[in-house]
């Protein structure tokens, strides 16, 4: 049986501004799949373009097991939803100690195995996954989080 395999990235940026029009975040994040060799590997990349250290939440950024469901996984074509069936961790709200610090002009890259967090069809089908979280315009200041979505990735697996 032969494996296809398609690597798909997405780039998004986000500039966030204060009440006096001071630039505070000027970020930019990308996802990218690697669906080769049966599992399924999703990269993702920010850069802090901004003058300011910023917060990225640490399950994003440097978490090597999912814990919740992090990304919006569809079949494509339809949307129909992949199920989360990773672990499950509850706990409370996010605290200061739950992001990790990205200095201005600086990127960070990380790769996170979601082949047995979501429910994969047996089979070889085309997906769409895109990121959605917050990120800190002030790596001291949980009140300074901002919305950071990643546009649409649409990769082919092949299940078992």
């Amino acid at each position: 049986m032969r494996r296809r395999t398609m690597l798909g990235a997405a780039l998004w940026a986000v500039t966030a501004a204060g009440a006096d029009g001071e630039r505070l975040m000027d970020v930019h994040a990308s996802l990218s799949v690697d669906a080769r060799h049966g599992k399924v590997l999703v990269t993702f990349k920010i850069e802090n373009r901004g003058e300011r250290r910023i917060g990225l939440p640490r399950e994003i950024a440097a978490d090597t097991e999912l814990s919740r469901r992090l990304f919006d996984l569809r079949r494509h074509p339809g949307g129909a939803e992949l199920p989360y069936t990773g672990r499950m961790v509850k706990r409370a709200a996010l605290t200061l100690d739950d992001y990790i610090e990205l200095p201005p002009h600086s990127a960070r890259t990380h790769t996170i195995d979601i082949t047995r967090a979501y429910a994969f069809e047996p089979g070889t089908h085309a997906y769409v996954i895109r990121y959605q979280g917050a990120v800190l315009a002030d790596v001291r200041q949980l009140e300074s989080a901002v919305e950071l979505s990643t546009g649409p990735v649409t990769f082919s697996h092949t299940g078992r």
